[in-house]
């Protein structure tokens, strides 16, 4: 089993995040029971929580539900922050997504999604953080197809060895639209 562990001790996320496991998952009970496992138990979506509480949970349900849970919670986020309004294609989303990702995180190292190669109808990114890679490929799914009008995009790793599941520092995929 993987171990999500922060990337600097003093980091932390802003609540409205943490709120896509309660949104992401059909037990609601369940989740918040996992949330309250690491002391969340009341959620503030303006407040700053502890990133390694939040990577505890999902350890947690990545052991006891899977990787479609995970999945879940990651296309969930679209539906408890507000996704930037003025981007209005795949291009700019992509060029967009690390300053995105940035404003739901400080106080210390968070990682970082790095776009290497962008193409008219795909997007390389590394994704250096530590968060499961279901829980990326939903929350990337959500965030690209909202500027693909809606439309559906592929993603999928560019090397299956070179993946955080394999104790790998980063995932890197590869998303077309």
């Amino acid at each position: 089993m993987p171990d999500y562990s922060a990337l600097s001790p003093s980091a932390v996320v802003k609540g409205r995040t943490m709120l896509a496991i309660v949104e992401g998952l059909m037990n609601k009970d369940y989740a918040r029971d996992v949330l309250a496992r690491y002391g969340i138990t009341e959620i503030d979506p303006d407040k700053w929580y502890p990133e390694q509480s939040w990577l505890n949970a999902f350890t947690d349900i990545a052991s006891e539900l899977g990787d479609a849970a995970l999945y879940a919670i990651g296309r969930s986020l679209s539906k408890v922050i507000d996704f930037p309004e003025d981007i209005d294609n795949p291009h700019d989303a992509a060029e967009r997504l690390n300053d995105f990702y940035q404003s739901f995180h400080h106080g210390g190292d968070s990682g970082r999604y790095i776009l290497t190669d962008l193409e008219d109808n795909a997007a390389r990114i590394i994704s250096h953080n530590p968060r499961p890679c279901a829980y990326d490929m939903g929350f990337l799914s959500a965030y690209m197809e909202k500027y693909n009008d809606g439309q559906p995009v592929k993603i999928e790793h560019e090397d299956d060895m070179c993946c955080r599941k394999m104790q790998y520092p980063e995932c890197i995929y590869i998303i077309r639209w």
